[in-house]
């Protein structure tokens, strides 16, 4: 039986924050976040077009369902630090987030670029919490025009920091060699490894 009185601490929190305090986060957010730069995206927008999260006890990592292999988070990761020109090597204490949570079980926006965030670890639970989740949709959305598995576009946040510090925008060298590495990884290693 659900407890109709039970302690929400998510809302707890919402109540006892003053907007300042919510604002100071969400610049926080904005500051320490991590995002492709736009002209990749452009470019390319699904990595590992045949993975997907695995669901719940009955599926595995590795597995292959209907042509899609099963995975933890490990193709958004290596998706995601391929496009910003490093290797999970180059990086401490990042996770990769996605933006729309439900998101992760389908093949169109596991790894979609627009879908991916890189959070310091400390705080990389933030994301899915929903004044700074509904900020990160309506960012993916300004950047890269992004709509989510639903196709809706999202609401303008009350409060959305004016800046963004890390939008990666690399050289023009740069730039294709991203591309031209993440078309390739889309192309030959669709289910990430393998075939």
């Amino acid at each position: 039986m659900k407890n109709i009185d039970a302690l929400d601490f998510n809302e707890f929190l919402i109540d006892s924050l003053s907007e300042q305090s919510l604002k100071s986060l969400i610049d926080l957010v904005a500051q320490v976040s991590w995002w492709v730069s736009p002209i990749v995206y452009q470019s390319i927008q699904i990595v590992y077009p045949k993975t997907r999260r695995a669901r719940g006890n009955q599926e595995t990592r590795e597995q292959e369902i209907d042509g899609i292999r099963l995975w933890d988070n490990q193709p958004a990761a290596i998706a995601f630090w391929f496009a910003v020109g490093k290797t999970k090597d180059d990086i401490k204490n990042a996770d990769i987030c996605h933006i729309y949570d439900e998101s992760v079980w389908e093949p169109d926006h596991f790894t979609n670029l627009a879908n991916i965030s890189a959070f310091p670890k400390s705080i990389a639970s933030l994301s899915e919490w929903k004044p700074i989740a509904d900020v990160l949709k309506y960012h993916s959305y300004k950047i890269y025009g992004y709509t989510g598995p639903t196709n809706k576009i999202p609401s303008i946040p009350k409060y959305y920091p004016e800046l963004w510090q890390h939008i990666d925008n690399p050289n023009e060298n740069k730039t294709k060699k991203i591309i031209y590495k993440l078309k390739d990884q889309s192309i030959r290693r669709p289910m990430c490894r393998g075939r």
